[in-house]
């Protein structure tokens, strides 16, 4: 049974998940952007991560707990949490009252089994969709197909231990109850907020000077160069561009098990002036970054969300997307961005184009697509959505 809330019903909840600092991708920052804004309500958030050894030694977070294992040999930065979760006799220490799950491989396990044994209500989030980077086990069509099924199957065992589910868009939604052929009895569609007005702020003018750009137009892509990112479309869509009559520019920030392919690709197509790598970029120069840029173009079919989308459009920039996933809840064709067949270089630059030479009121409403989804307003939802679940798992006992 769940302790009674203290005073203002201020709530405990542990999270476990697959990915945390020093990792840095979509969950993650996902992650820190629910906790800033549940523990400025009042909220405390205790997390349990899978790392390394190294980034256990040096974790100073007294509310995280990194769970050790063996890399995952096909992107070393993701561990294999073999080691035990936390005790019964932890958690109630704690007072926990929601666990929330941000994963379904090893730490997800051990979300299902604590909630269990403590008798704790258990959420979770649909982040990734694991089954789109099958290809990282085989590239094998047949064996991909039986690895997308196998996946599925999984999931709908994992869903059943399930008391609610989150995802962050309505499309996810769908396709999860499409997938598992089930209606949930608590679902909650709760978008990642974006620091709105950080992202207003940036300075640009370094950048542009940094990527030799003061005369260019230039499009910034942001976010892991992995395969599944679908880079190999903004490299194609840089190519065709470099034919047209504007001097186009392409920054693509961040870093991944793709990232050396890719500078290769872009040497051997004759594209370094054009197109250019900037490893990771630092969250406090993010918001200049995008703000040196004119347009922002993520190419990607894999997103659940795309936060770097709605980062793009908190700093004002003309978006062009692929029509695919998370973004489709956020981008209106033409309205506060353009959208582009993701398998197509040659729809993808011709949105670039069109995001390029969109009329500046554009701008402004990208900014308001992105102030309905602020780090406190989405918290709040998320804060909403513990007490619903722990109030309705303490009517079930």
């Amino acid at each position: 049974m769940a302790r009674r809330r203290r005073g203002a019903r201020a709530l405990r909840i542990a999270w476990f998940t697959e990915t945390w600092l020093p990792n840095r991708d979509g969950v993650v920052t996902s992650l820190k952007a629910f906790r800033q804004g549940l523990e400025k309500l009042g909220h405390e958030v205790y997390i349990f991560a899978a790392g390394s050894a190294d980034a256990r030694a040096h974790n100073t977070d007294p509310r995280v707990t990194i769970k050790t294992g063996p890399a995952w040999t096909p992107y070393p930065e993701y561990r294999l949490a073999l080691r035990p979760g936390p005790t019964r006799r932890e958690l109630r220490g704690l007072g926990i009252d929601v666990i929330h799950s941000h994963g379904t491989a090893f730490m997800g396990l051990k979300a299902v089994r604590c909630s269990r044994f403590a008798g704790l209500p258990m959420m979770l989030t649909f982040h990734t969709r694991v089954e789109d980077a099958t290809s990282y086990v085989t590239r094998n069509p047949a064996r991909e197909a039986a690895m997308r099924r196998l996946i599925w199957s999984w999931h709908r065992w994992y869903f059943g231990q399930c008391d609610a589910v989150v995802t962050p868009t309505q499309t996810v939604k769908r396709d999860l109850e499409r997938e598992t052929r089930r209606k949930f009895a608590h679902f909650y569609v709760i978008p990642t907020g974006v620091d709105v007005e950080r992202f207003a702020r940036g300075d640009g003018g370094d950048w542009r000077a940094r990527l030799n750009a003061q005369g260019s137009r230039l499009v910034v892509n942001v976010g892991r160069v992995a395969w599944e990112k679908n880079i190999q479309t903004v490299v194609e869509a840089a190519a065709l561009t470099a034919n047209d009559a504007l001097d186009v520019k392409f920054a693509i920030a961040g870093r991944g098990p793709a990232l050396e392919h890719f500078r290769k690709e872009v040497e051997r197509r004759g594209l370094s002036e054009r197109v250019k790598f900037l490893g990771f970029v630092p969250d406090d120069e993010l918001p200049s970054l995008l703000r040196s840029a004119n347009a922002f173009l993520m190419a990607s079919m894999f997103e659940t969300q795309g936060i770097a989308l709605l980062e793009a459009m908190a700093a004002g920039l003309p978006v062009a997307s692929a029509d695919a996933g998370g973004p489709t809840d956020f981008v209106v064709d033409g309205k506060n961005g353009f959208l582009f067949d993701g398998k197509s270089p040659q729809s993808c630059a011709l949105a670039t184009i069109r995001a390029l030479e969109a009329h500046p009121a554009m701008r402004e409403k990208a900014r308001k697509t992105a102030a309905r989804f602020t780090i406190e307003s989405q918290a709040r939802t998320l804060a909403a959505a513990y007490e619903e679940v722990a109030v309705a798992y303490a009517r079930s006992r």
